[in-house]
Formats: C-alpha cells, structure tokens, sequence
C-alpha cells in the first residue's frame, strides 16, 4: 500500500541525504578490478533528527500518525528531498510516430555519458511541451507512476520535455523510539527513510 502523504516540511529539510551506488569491486591477481553495477539506480537513504525544543507536539504527532498508519516499514509514503525535487523541461523521449507512453526521468550528463533516475511520483501539476511549445491537451499524467501518456503519437522527432516538482516513495526502516517529558514535550530519536523501488 502507498500512502500519499508527506512528512512536515520542517521534517524533511533538515534531513541527511545518503546516496550510494551498490556497486559490485572484484580485484584480479594482477591488481585489476572487475566492476559491475548491481541495480539500475542507487536506491536514498535519509536520516532525520529531532533537535530538542524545535518541533512542536503538533509536528511530533504528524510524524507518529504517519508511523503508525505506515505500520513502520510495512508501507510506503512521500517523500520531499529538498536538494533534488524539480524538474525544468527534463527531456524524456523523442517521438517515433507510434510510442505514445513516455516515462519521466530526472538525468544527469557528464562527457556524453548519462544517466537516467526514473520518477514515479511527480506532483501536479506539470508542464509537459512537445518541441518546446507547451501542451493544453492531448495528453494525460499518471501521478502514481511518472508516464505521459498522448494521443496520438508524438509525430517522429518531436521532443518531449516535462516541467515541474516531484517526489520519492519510502518508507521508515527503523523503530521509532521517543522520550515522553511530558504531553507537550515529547524527544523522538533520530528516524531512518529509506527509498523504495517501484
């Protein structure tokens, strides 16, 4: 089950962002190394802490109610990661006359070497434009996968670009353990997010 929700915003900025490519290092005996990436992409990690007197109890138990309807690490929610989370006409595809399905993607190029991050939770609304000129119709968004959809066909060679704000699925991966100093002032531990593939 996914839960479309986000945690507060005050929650989520001042997270710690994690980002490691699982990547398989064997060394020959003669010193050289085998290299192979286990996944397409790496899967984030986030790391929230609780400083002591700056969330309020209304932001504690935002963050409780999410844990206990997410039955901890049981199901998947939004999440906002504030260092990465826009995307400004974001090429995701090339039209060919029959592919009408476009999935978007977030891509990063170094010396014509790219890599590609699926999105699958993009917030409404987008722009989408095909030759730059901005769409009114014509298409639909799937905003629990990340695929546009036109009809028709984008004609061959027309380029498809995306415009907007997105989100990742996650879900908690650690107990959530608080102190109760009183009913108003409650200390949460520090909470582990972990990116979920979909």
């Amino acid at each position: 089950m996914f839960i479309d929700e986000r945690l507060p915003t005050r929650i989520e900025t001042g997270a710690i962002r994690r980002d490691e490519e699982d990547i398989e290092v064997t060394r020959t005996d003669g010193q050289w190394e085998i290299r192979n990436a286990r996944h397409s992409q790496s899967l984030l990690e986030f790391e929230i802490s609780f400083k002591t007197d700056l969330y309020g109890s209304a932001v504690n138990a935002a963050v409780k109610s999410l844990y206990k309807v997410a039955r901890g690490s049981l199901h998947s929610f939004r999440f906002r990661d504030w260092s990465d989370f826009a995307l400004t006409d974001a090429n995701i595809g090339t039209g060919d006359g029959a592919t009408t399905a476009f999935q978007i993607v977030r891509k990063w190029t170094v010396d014509a070497e790219t890599h590609s991050r699926k999105i699958t939770r993009p917030v409404s609304p987008l722009v989408v434009k095909k030759d730059d000129v901005v769409q009114v119709s014509g298409y639909t968004v799937d905003y629990t996968t990340g695929i546009v959809t036109f009809t028709p066909a984008p004609a061959i060679g027309v380029v498809i670009t995306v415009t907007g704000e997105f989100d990742i699925p996650v879900r908690f991966d650690t107990t959530m353990t608080s102190v109760g100093r009183s009913a108003y002032n409650e200390h949460l531990d520090t909470l582990t997010l972990v990116e979920v593939r979909e």
